[in-house]
C-alpha cells in the first residue's frame, strides 16, 4: 500500500470511528461562541473591556483544539497514556512511521477545516444579524488566517501526541496555554492592542499578504512537522 493510500485509511478510519463524537466537538464550537462573540465585537467597536485578552487568548489557544475530536483516546491520555498505547498497536501492523505521521495531519486538517467552517459560519451569521459589517471577502481571508495559524500550531500539538507519552503532551500543552496567558494578559495590560481585531483590521486595509505568510508558515510547519513525526516513530519508546 503507497504511503498516500495507507495514510487516507488511516485517518479515513479514524474519522468513521469517531462520528458521533463530533457532536462534542460541536458543543465546544458553541460553547466558544457564546463567550467570544461579545467579547469579539466589544473590541470591534473599541469599548473599553478589562477583558480583551481573552478574546486573544481563545483565539491562540483554543481554536487549534478544534482539530482534535474528543474522544476516549483523549479523554484517557494522561492517565492510561492511550496515545502511547495505540501506536505501540499500529507499529506491530504493516503500517509505517510515514503513515500513521501523514494520516495523522490529514485527519487533524479535514477535522479542523470542517470545526473552523462551522465556527467562523456561525460567527458571521450572528455578527450579521447583530449589524455588524464586515466584507464577506475579508471575513473569509480573516478566517483563512486563523485557521492556518491553527493548523501550524496543531501540528506541533500532534507531535507531542504520537512522539511522547501522555504526561510529556500534558505538559507540553500546558506549557503553550500558561504562555498564551501571559502573553495576552501583558497586551492588555501595557494596551498593545488586540492580536484578533487587528488581524481583521489589516485584512480589511488590503493587506491581504498576512493571509499568504500565515500560508507559507503553515506549509513548512506540515511539511517539517510530518518529518520530525517519522523521525521520532521510529525511535520513541512504546511503553505505557
Amino acid at each position: 500500500m503507497s504511503e498516500w493510500k495507507g495514510a487516507w485509511f488511516l485517518a479515513k478510519h479514524e474519522m468513521l470511528k469517531d462520528r458521533w463524537r463530533s457532536l462534542i466537538t460541536l458543543a465546544f464550537i458553541i460553547y466558544l461562541l457564546i463567550f467570544s462573540i461579545p467579547l469579539f465585537t466589544a473590541d470591534l467597536e473599541g469599548e473599553s473591556n478589562p477583558f480583551t485578552w481573552a478574546t486573544d487568548f481563545i483565539y491562540l489557544s483554543l481554536l487549534p483544539c478544534l482539530g482534535f475530536v474528543f474522544n476516549k483516546t483523549m479523554m484517557g491520555y494522561w492517565k492510561n497514556d492511550t496515545y502511547t498505547k495505540k501506536m505501540a498497536q499500529w507499529r506491530t501492523m504493516p503500517i509505517s512511521s510515514k503513515q500513521i505521521a501523514l494520516g495523522r495531519l490529514i485527519q487533524l486538517t479535514i477535522v479542523l477545516f470542517i470545526a473552523q467552517l462551522i465556527f467562523f459560519t456561525l460567527q458571521y451569521s450572528v455578527l450579521y444579524m447583530n449589524h455588524v459589517n464586515i466584507p464577506v471577502l475579508d471575513f473569509v481571508m480573516y478566517g483563512l488566517f486563523w485557521f492556518c495559524y491553527s493548523l501550524a500550531l496543531a501540528t506541533a500539538y500532534v507531535y507531542w501526541e504520537i512522539g511522547h507519552t501522555g504526561k510529556t503532551y500534558f505538559l507540553m500543552n500546558f506549557i503553550c496555554i500558561f504562555g498564551f496567558l501571559v502573553i495576552t494578559i501583558c497586551l492588555a495590560v501595557f494596551k498593545a492592542g488586540n492580536i484578533v481585531v487587528t488581524s481583521l483590521h489589516v485584512i480589511e486595509n488590503g493587506n491581504w499578504w498576512i493571509v499568504l505568510a500565515v500560508l507559507a508558515v503553515t506549509v513548512a510547519a506540515l511539511f517539517i512537522g510530518k518529518n520530525r513525526m517519522v523521525e521520532r516513530l521510529e525511535k520513541r519508546s512504546y511503553r505505557a
